[in-house]
């Protein structure tokens, strides 16, 4: 599939769309949009923003990129020159985007963000994304390898009185290789991973254990992955709670099929946190949901009706105090194609629910 393809196959569904909400155009303005309409475009000059430096408008017939003249130009040249956008720019110091929308659909246009003038229907319009297409799978699994292996790499040579903010710049160094944005890290060592869901790194140093989860992002698309290592034999109870977090996390997966509802793999979940007398500890941390151009477009609870579409990114995070599993994947007719896996560090073969699986361990060293 060619990029002109992949956009195509998009500037469709947001048609469709426009027809289904009687709206004349739709404007694109939030990054992980852009990057969704462009194929892996960005709109982008601070990595952490989610709002774009440019915006795209969709008609029923044409598709305008609008930028002010210092972006107009990178735009064309890198981000949506073969896409055959037409390109209309104004001055940086006259803010004249809402103008320029209003002449060439002058009303009911749909905008991924709250505008005056414009109808905001942005929860709508992120369910275009949630299937991915041939183009976006094939990045998804680039993304997921270069990640694993990144990850996977640094950790294998990190050893005691390493700080955690240095582990996530030794990270970030062999990810930027690959002008894969680090997007997030929760980096804990010892006792932060039990007390903490979201330990952000400090200068905290290693002694005995440690557990590194990374968001990265490549041409728009997220994917999140957990990593745990131990200096010296781990205790008997670590050993045994790591291995049942993993098979928690592999029912979830197992239970996410196209056309079920999303919360049928988290209330299997609760159910196996009980049987395994983990009482409660889901309700200290959320399971996970789907994912694509957000690191979650959803936050999946026990009561969420939404159901799994065809080719939707997945991550389920069960965490259990001290421990965490954590591997992106693929939603298929064929069963989970995982995004992330483990390359570098020992493995665990499971078999749950009739889908086998070959799961990260705990590293040893």
């Amino acid at each position: 599939m060619t990029r002109n393809e992949e956009v195509r196959i998009k500037l469709n569904r947001v048609r469709e769309f426009l027809d289904r909400k009687g709206l004349t155009a739709m404007l694109i303005k939030k990054q992980p949009n852009f990057s969704w309409i462009t194929a892996g475009g960005l709109n982008m000059v601070g990595i952490a923003t989610e709002m774009g430096v440019s915006s795209v408008l969709v008609t029923k017939d044409e598709c305008y990129l609008i930028a002010n003249a210092i972006e107009a130009p990178r735009m064309k040249d890198e981000e949506v020159g073969e896409l055959g956008f037409e390109i209309v720019s104004y001055e940086w110091y006259e803010n004249e985007e809402l103008q320029i929308v209003k002449k060439i659909a002058n009303e009911k246009v749909g905008c991924d963000t709250p505008v005056p003038g414009l109808v905001y229907v942005e929860s709508e319009f992120n369910e275009l994304r949630y299937e991915l297409t041939d183009a976006e799978i094939e990045r998804y699994l680039y993304l997921g390898e270069k990640l694993s292996r990144a990850l996977e790499s640094v950790l294998l040579f990190t050893r005691p009185g390493d700080a955690e903010a240095e582990i996530a710049g030794r990270i970030s160094a062999e990810l930027w290789k690959y002008r894969i944005d680090p997007t997030g890290f929760m980096v804990a060592a010892d006792e932060r991973a039990k007390l903490y869901r979201h330990p952000i790194p400090t200068m905290k140093k290693v002694e005995r254990l440690v557990m590194v989860s990374v968001n990265a992002r490549y041409k728009g698309l997220i994917t999140t992955v957990t990593r745990m290592v131990h200096f010296g034999e781990p205790p008997k109870h670590l050993l045994k709670q790591y291995r049942e977090n993993v098979e928690i996390e592999c029912l979830m997966i197992a239970k996410t099929k196209i056309g079920e509802k999303m919360n049928v793999p988290v209330l299997a979940a609760i159910e196996e946190y009980e049987k395994r007398g983990y009482h409660d500890e889901w309700k200290k941390h959320h399971q996970g949901g789907p994912m694509g151009y957000y690191a979650r477009d959803i936050r999946v609870t026990p009561d969420c009706q939404q159901t799994v579409r065809r080719n939707q990114a997945f991550c389920w995070n069960p965490t259990i105090s001290g421990t965490k599993s954590e591997d992106g994947f693929i939603v298929t007719e064929k069963g989970p194609i995982m995004i992330t896996k483990p390359f570098v560090f020992p493995t665990l073969k499971l078999e749950v629910e009739g889908v086998s699986f070959i799961k990260p361990d705990m590293l040893v060293l």
